[in-house]
C-alpha cells in the first residue's frame, strides 16, 4: 500500500523526523506512543495494554490487539476522525525553567 511505510529500525533522529511528518503512527513501543502525542499524531497501539491510559481515554490512541481486522478497523477509525484534542496532560513544557528558578531562588536565600 502506497500509504503505509514499513521500515527497518531507524536512528532516533530519523524516527523523530518520521513521526513529525506522518499522518498516523502504528507502534508497539511505549515511548513512541507518547511521542506521537507530542507530535499531535493519532496512534494505533499494537498491544493489549498501555502505560499511557490517558491517551487511550482521550481518543488519540487506540489499542489494537495484534489481529489484522482490529488493526485495520483502528487505523480506519483514526484516519476518518478529524477532532483530535491534545490537552496538556504532561504540563506546559516549561518544567526546566520552573526548576531552575526554584533552584536559583533557594540557593540565593
Amino acid at each position: 500500500n502506497k500509504n503505509v511505510l514499513l521500515l527497518e529500525p531507524v536512528s532516533f533522529l530519523d524516527m523523530i523526523a518520521l513521526e513529525s511528518n506522518c499522518r498516523m503512527v502504528m507502534t508497539d513501543s511505549g515511548g513512541v506512543q507518547k511521542e506521537s502525542f507530542f507530535f499531535r499524531k493519532p496512534c494505533v497501539v499494537l498491544r493489549t495494554e498501555t502505560e499511557w491510559v490517558e491517551l487511550i481515554e482521550n481518543g488519540n490512541n487506540v489499542l489494537a490487539v495484534q489481529s489484522e481486522d482490529r488493526i485495520v478497523t483502528a487505523c480506519n477509525s483514526l484516519l476518518s476522525k478529524n477532532d483530535f484534542t491534545f490537552p496538556s496532560f504532561y504540563g506546559d513544557g516549561k518544567a526546566a525553567h520552573f526548576i531552575c528558578e526554584k533552584l536559583i531562588s533557594n540557593i540565593a536565600s
